[in-house]
């Protein structure tokens, strides 16, 4: 049973009214103290808890709330047994298109100096708006907003080139850090995974430079096997390895129908999945 757990923003604006206040409410240990750290390795020892986070807005603004507030969803982005909730917070899911190139690659660019991603340079936006046409001729591209702004996006595209890999995809997904660490990536890739299914996929894959705590906890709670490593697979800020992740969407047991394209998908179908998130 999911323990859940209402913590008041406005409570932890300063160091000195969030930690008796976070003592109190998440019965942390004595060695808590008011060390941030260690409230971080308390967050990672929990386990079956929701957090329900109001007034954001405020810890924000308060250099203090902030930095608990990165605590927090630091916590809830790498221990999948805690998930954060902000209820205060608006996200939607939609379908992306070229016109998002430019706040699309607002999120990329966090990521393009790590090595989560592959790629050395960031794309221009009208390269990165063709890459969302390519991929939309066949694939769902999703866009996550928040009050009308786009804070991330999750896409999948082929695995490999030959015929016989039709049915299997490879997952893509990137949020900006302050849609992190409230559960956002799984909804999203769930989302993902759905519209996949309904095209006929077989296999969803996903594709991990390691260690990235956050990205194998994703995974592994949305029930994906972790298949193979492949040790130093390529250079970016050092050799990195990868692994690779897999889920199975149907059974094996028949030859598959074609896979079909996902704009020839029944739209209000999507839509409605779409409105579930």
């Amino acid at each position: 049973m999911v323990k859940t757990i209402e913590l008041d923003g406005r409570r932890l604006l300063t160091k000195e009214t969030a930690h008796p206040y976070l003592k109190r409410a998440l019965d942390l240990p004595d060695y808590y103290g008011s060390n941030l750290d260690a409230l971080h390795d308390c967050l990672m020892e929990m386990d079956g808890v929701t957090l329900v986070l109001r007034d954001v807005e405020a810890m924000e603004e308060s250099s203090y709330g902030a930095k608990v507030l990165r605590v927090l969803r630091d916590a809830g982005r790498e221990n999948s047994g805690l998930t954060l909730a902000f209820p205060d917070e608006n996200y939607t899911v939609r379908l992306a298109r070229p016109e998002d190139a430019g706040p699309l690659l607002d999120v990329y660019r966090e990521y393009i100096d790590t090595s989560i991603t592959f790629e050395y340079d960031l794309p221009t936006a009208e390269e990165f708006a063709q890459r969302i046409r390519d991929i939309e001729a066949v694939y769902p591209y999703l866009v996550l907003e928040r009050a009308g702004r786009p804070v991330g996006y999750a896409y999948a595209h082929r695995s490999r080139e030959r015929k016989a890999y039709d049915w299997v995809a490879e997952l893509s997904i990137y949020l900006d850090t302050s849609a992190t660490g409230q559960g956002l990536g799984k909804r999203l890739y769930s989302c993902l995974i759905d519209l996949l299914a309904m095209q006929g996929l077989k296999t969803a894959m996903g594709c991990v430079t390691v260690p990235n705590a956050a990205s194998e906890a994703l995974h592994a709670a949305l029930g994906f096997t972790r298949v193979g490593l492949s040790p130093n697979a390529g250079y970016k800020n050092g050799w990195r390895d990868v692994a690779w992740f897999e889920k199975p969407l149907a059974p094996y047991d028949t030859p598959p129908a074609p896979l079909r394209p996902f704009p020839e998908l029944d739209q209000a179908a999507v839509a409605e999945r779409l409105r579930r998130f």
